[in-house]
């Protein structure tokens, strides 16, 4: 296997899920040589470092939580990549939503990523990269998910501002679709999620729902085309 992260160092927040795991061993399998995962789960992420290997450590801290962020990439060396992928959802029309709970998607969502960004470019080293996620309401919104669907728009201008403002180290955005992972078992059971995916795969032109590793296939690439940045990635089976 190509060793295309030879020797770097590469930060992903949201370490201990799916994406994130999945990112990480494909990340191990080409030579990176430290995998960070950030996660509020100590847990999660010693249960994600143990299947990984040596090459993986760990912090455990609320990416909102600013003197938290800041600290840790004080304490940090040069970073090749961040790779945000972090995640949140709040359902509810605009109308009875409570706006506290509105507020607490940007935060986690859209104030996480940015207090990342913003305490995690100056360690970016020549070459490096960021990669922000944001999901696919953004732009094929449905009833319900308003909140979501303009977190998700915000990450995205964030991306293609922070390119900019960056440069010449590259900024872009992930965007998934509808992906299998363990985040869904806190909504449904085992069999209603295969069923659940079933039924949206068989919706999509591929014929399959998403899985983890296509995601992290997709976030490798905006990681090393030097060629690619600011742009908002889709990834979600041609979903429509």
């Amino acid at each position: 296997m190509e060793q295309t992260f030879a020797g770097q160092r590469i930060v992903i927040t949201g370490g201990s899920g799916g994406i994130g795991v999945a990112l990480a061993r494909d990340l191990i399998d080409r030579g990176a040589a430290t995998i960070v995962l950030i996660g509020r789960d100590r847990d999660k992420l010693a249960a994600a470092a143990a299947q990984l290997g040596a090459e993986v450590q760990t912090a455990a801290f609320d990416v909102t939580d600013e003197a938290s962020v800041a600290a840790f990439f004080a304490d940090q060396p040069k970073i090749d990549h961040l790779v945000t992928a972090a995640a949140g959802t709040v359902r509810g029309q605009v109308t009875e939503l409570e706006v506290a709970r509105a507020r607490a998607l940007f935060e986690s969502k859209y104030w996480g990523q940015y207090l990342c960004c913003k305490y995690g470019a100056p360690k970016l080293a020549e070459g490096g990269s960021i990669v922000l996620f944001s999901g696919w309401i953004s732009r094929k919104p449905m009833a319900g998910v308003s909140t979501l669907a303009a977190v998700d728009a915000a990450v995205e201008a964030l991306g293609r501002t922070l390119a900019l403002e960056i440069a010449p180290r590259r900024v872009n955005t992930l965007v998934p679709g509808m992906i299998d992972t363990p985040l869904w078992s806190a909504r449904l059971s085992a069999e209603e999620q295969r069923a659940h995916f079933q039924k949206v795969g068989a919706g999509l032109p591929v014929g399959r729902a998403g899985v983890a590793q296509d995601v992290a296939h997709a976030c490798r690439f905006l990681m090393e085309n030097g060629f690619v940045t600011g742009i908002t990635l889709d990834v979600d089976g041609g979903q429509r």
